[in-house]
């Protein structure tokens, strides 16, 4: 585990105790680097941090030091830069807010920046978004959601605009109170999605959507920016599907095919109108019984009730089998999905959607690993999962990559990762903003806390 060193005076009291290292200037000496643009990895490196940005990348043995830089040898040790979670939440299915323990979870886990697609506090959001950017709380850099927006059948702790109007009105109300992402769910109606879209832009927000009332097509013609889990949500191969309702994908997408016409012309027209897909592959693999479930680090933070309600859907879960709908073929189709995708041009950028034992951090890196089992190379799903997400976010020009002048957002990985993707759970440290933090402080103290008590 990384040294309690270094200057940490300056710094709020309520991060104080997670920091490893806050010297001016920092080597990091030896590495092999995987710097985010989807290239190979380069060995024996030198990463210098000063003023909270990359100030050189080179080999270890021709980039210069400065004297006053502190020195880590970290030989053996692969750097990558903080994975930006692109479809996370500070909520989790029976709890409104876990934002504290999300954002000690996320920067553990190598997570440095999360956009969060849907909130079910947005108010609590924003504040702990701007706390963190104050150096008042620890966490990664936080991109706000509104409160989810949905049709009159939508669950949950959602908002049901009853017009166009209202739906504008809430778009300018929630992008004044922070809100930089608008997220549609599954029955909300054409017009007011359209409205919601039209709004958001105007005020300079994106928008994204889990779709089931809308089709892939009909969302990317309104100029939606991004959608949510891949084919497993796609209404497009539904026939005679009733315009503006909600109707399971169960069955279509089970039966179509991937090399049917229809899915290359769907892939050309998400493409053309730059619409980002997110995959989520961390939750979507929960839903498959052959399939690994909760691992143990996850379940140790489920508190009691949680824990029992999770060895109480495995059992249902084992129970199912024999349902030869879940089947490894589906599952493989959901990732063959999202390579055609990426090898068409289309942007695919990566989040874990928490929920019943994929937590907030663990589960984007659980999601980094089934890239990889997707076909993707190590440095393509570095780059899916970081630089991707960055662009997507519109702060690619200074984030998501190892590169000179880059914020200094890096995660120190024990092991090759290029070699070996699990290594990806080997997080030694994490610098956000050119500070260093501790894992392990950051972890610790959540056991049994996630969850109904």
């Amino acid at each position: 585990m990384v040294a309690d060193t270094g200057d940490r005076t300056s710094r709020s009291a309520s991060i104080r105790e997670y920091i490893a290292y806050d010297d001016a200037a920092i080597a990091l000496v030896g590495v092999d680097v995987i710097d985010g643009t989807g290239t190979a990895v380069r060995r024996n490196q030198t990463v210098l941090i000063e003023g909270g940005r990359i100030a050189g990348v080179g080999g270890a043995d021709s980039l210069a030091v400065p004297a006053h830089a502190r020195i880590l040898e970290l030989r053996g040790h692969t750097v990558v830069p903080g994975l930006v979670g692109m479809h996370d939440h500070t909520h989790m299915p029976g709890i409104t807010f876990i934002g504290g323990a999300a954002s000690r979870l996320w920067l553990a886990s190598g997570v440095t920046t999360v956009q969060t697609a849907g909130s079910a506090e947005p108010e609590a959001e924003a504040k702990l978004a701007r706390a963190i950017d104050a150096g008042e709380a620890v966490g990664p850099t936080i991109f706000p959601t509104a409160q989810y927006l949905t049709g009159p059948d939508g669950n949950g702790p959602m908002s049901k605009p009853a017009s166009a109007e209202q739906a504008r009105e809430l778009v300018r109300e929630w992008a004044a109170d922070g809100a930089t992402w608008f997220k549609l769910y599954r029955h909300i109606q054409p017009d007011i999605a359209a409205a919601v879209i039209e709004e958001a832009h105007a005020q300079g927000r994106k928008v994204t959507g889990h779709l089931c009332s809308l089709t892939f097509r009909e969302a990317a013609l309104m100029g939606i920016d991004s959608i949510e889990h891949g084919l497993i949500s796609a209404a497009d191969f539904i026939e005679d599907k009733p315009e503006g309702e909600c109707v399971s994908t169960r069955h279509s997408v089970a039966a179509i095919q991937l090399g049917d016409p229809r899915v290359a012309e769907l892939i050309g027209l998400l493409v053309r109108e730059q619409v980002t897909l997110t995959s989520t592959l961390a939750i979507i693999e929960s839903h498959f019984p052959h399939r690994p479930q909760g691992d143990e680090r996850s379940l140790a933070l489920l508190s009691p009730a949680w824990r029992q309600a999770y060895d109480e859907r495995q059992t249902r879960l084992a129970e199912t089998a024999a349902d030869t709908s879940m089947t490894p073929a589906l599952l493989a189709k959901f990732m063959a999905f999202e390579r055609m995708f990426a090898d068409a041009g289309g942007r695919l950028v990566m989040g874990p959607d928490p929920g019943r034992h994929v937590l907030p951090g663990y589960g984007n890196q659980r999601g980094f690993e089934l890239l990889v089992e997707a076909g993707f190379t190590v440095p393509e799903a570095v780059r899916i999962a970081a630089a991707n997400g960055a662009d997507a976010l519109g702060v690619g020009d200074g984030s998501g990559r190892i590169a000179n002048g880059y914020v200094a957002d890096l995660v120190v990985l024990d092991g090759d990762l290029a070699a070996e993707p699990s290594v990806i759970r080997n997080v030694e440290a994490v610098f956000k903003d050119g500070v260093g933090f501790d894992p392990g402080r950051l972890v610790a103290g959540l056991e049994g806390q996630l969850g109904p008590r």
